[in-house]
């Protein structure tokens, strides 16, 4: 891929010096985030381009200025590729230049400054995607850990091939990929990002302390039953401290959000499989007794109601 070239320029969002204009664009499509100019104005304009990918989406991006980029928390994982210019992440005290990729994790602050005329595919990652593909109930669980890849790396060689491709493809379809297209670039992706996402986190069952595993297993074992943190106490003979401790050290969450997690996932499977069964009994499977707290827990989990989930099931189907 050419340097100075922005991909995606058959979708172009914005194409002015604004940087206000600019950043609307971007907070339509993503976390809300500043974007500050640092240096003088030139007659150079601002590019941002784009290409969906399902529930993903790539964006070119060309900044006239050096400027400052900040976010609020992020919901799901972002990832730069930087193809020409550098990046400084203020977070991890890096440079990424050319062929080199950040990837950074939800919950964490975008914190970085652009070089001047620096090139750049910023990837926002799907979070349904990510749960579905990384088979976890909520991104939460995984850690909270930026990443900055060397360009000599394997998996920033593989992304950037990747990505390649999509814009080729880009090119040729005038910037209208066929939906199945984008599902299986998609996938591509994710399954590229995925050894760096579980780097990042300390979920490995086989290192667990034994009343860790103790209670995750009765939990599952008791999905469909009540269960408090209580139980879980009376089951370990621990304390509430201790174990919500090694809940945060080996689990990166709490007893009860690590119940609520794995009921929501099992409405949402089921919601998947059962075509003839309603939410509201799905819900109540699973315990949950309170149809409007579980809509906007199930969709805070999951980016989506679960009215969407059954009709992109029941669309599925049909296709």
């Amino acid at each position: 891929m050419n340097q100075q070239y922005v991909p995606f320029l058959k979708n172009v969002g914005v194409q002015s010096a604004d940087f206000d204009e600019a950043r609307q664009f971007i907070n339509s499509r993503i976390d809300d985030r500043e974007v500050l100019p640092m240096s003088a104005g030139s007659d150079t304009e601002n590019i941002l381009t784009w290409q969906p990918l399902d529930g993903s989406t790539l964006f070119g991006a060309r900044w006239s200025e050096k400027v400052h980029i900040q976010s609020e928390p992020q919901t799901t994982f972002h990832a730069i590729l930087v193809l020409s210019g550098c990046i400084h992440c203020k977070t991890t005290k890096r440079d990424i230049t050319a062929g080199g990729l950040l990837l950074i994790a939800p919950g964490q602050q975008a914190d970085l400054v652009w070089e001047k005329s620096t090139h750049s595919v910023v990837i926002n990652l799907s979070r349904q995607a990510l749960v579905d593909h990384l088979g976890v109930p909520c991104l939460e669980m995984l850690g909270k850990t930026s990443t900055a890849l060397s360009p000599t790396d394997k998996d920033a060689q593989l992304i950037r091939q990747g990505i390649e491709c999509i814009a080729k493809q880009h090119e040729i379809c005038d910037g209208n990929l066929d939906p199945f297209l984008q599902k299986q670039w998609q996938s591509l992706l994710l399954t590229h990002f995925s050894d760096q996402v579980t780097k990042a986190t300390r979920i490995n069952p086989t290192v667990l302390p034994a009343k860790i595993r103790l209670a995750t297993e009765w939990i599952h074992a008791n999905i469909h039953n009540p269960i408090s943190v209580c139980d879980l106490l009376k089951v370990t003979q621990t304390s509430r401290r201790s174990l919500e401790s090694c809940f945060r050290s080996f689990l990166n969450t709490t007893p009860a959000k690590y119940i609520l997690c794995h009921k929501l996932k099992g409405v949402r499977d089921l919601l998947r499989s059962d075509k003839e069964i309603s939410i509201g009994d799905a819900a109540f499977a699973f315990g949950f007794q309170h149809q409007s707290h579980f809509t906007r827990q199930y969709q805070e989990a999951f980016g989506e109601l679960p009215s969407e989930t059954v009709r992109q099931q029941r669309g599925t189907r049909y296709l």
